[in-house]
């Protein structure tokens, strides 16, 4: 049984790049940046409890990328920032066609375009060498759950790029509970100073 990872009962508005972008956040989880250094144009929240890692990201826009091409652009980078190589080790279903904003995210501008899907990475764990320096015959490597919303913003040259990374069962086609987590965290974002964008 896969225990319920969020209610929106028991989140928090939190306040993102200074207060300039704001969502719902569940209680309990972790500013990463408080234990390790996190870029600035990153935002990072951990549930300590599942492993789950909620990451914003503030992006150039990618003008040669399709809007029916970005969710999977951005989920190829991701996964190659993650040191992933193999098409084995990474599943993904991007949900087409990409959507206006409006009916999602009100408060958006007109042309702003959401591209969202999910996916899995087989990630791998802990270090690839041994305190001797020593090559790991076997380093631990993990599925991980990834839902992905891409929020283009033409009109502020900005990719606004939202993940949620929870680890996985050992078999990536169950179910999880993550995708709830998601679309509540997701469905709260409001950018509340456009003057974030430059």
């Amino acid at each position: 049984s896969t225990r319920a990872l969020y209610t929106m009962s028991n989140s928090t508005v939190r306040p993102l790049y200074g207060g300039a972008i704001t969502c719902q956040i569940p209680q309990g989880w972790l500013d990463a940046s408080d234990v390790r250094q996190v870029p600035d144009h990153q935002e990072c929240w951990q549930d300590p409890q599942t492993g789950a890692l909620l990451v914003i990201e503030i992006l150039d826009y990618q003008t040669s990328v399709s809007n029916e091409t970005a969710a999977q652009f951005f989920y190829t980078d991701l996964a190659e920032s993650n040191g992933i190589s193999s098409a084995q080790d990474l599943q993904f279903t991007p949900i087409l066609p990409p959507t206006a904003t409006s009916s999602t995210l009100p408060g958006f501008p007109p042309d702003s375009i959401l591209c969202v899907g999910t996916g899995h990475q087989k990630i791998v764990q802990g270090k690839e060498f041994d305190s001797f320096g020593n090559r790991r015959e076997l380093p631990d490597a993990q599925w991980v759950a990834i839902h992905l919303a891409l929020v283009r913003l033409p009109n502020v040259t900005t990719d606004l790029l939202v993940t949620l990374s929870t680890p996985a069962e050992s078999n990536p086609q169950q179910g999880d509970a993550s995708q709830a987590v998601f679309q509540a965290i997701f469905s709260t974002l409001q950018i509340r100073d456009w003057g974030l964008f430059g």
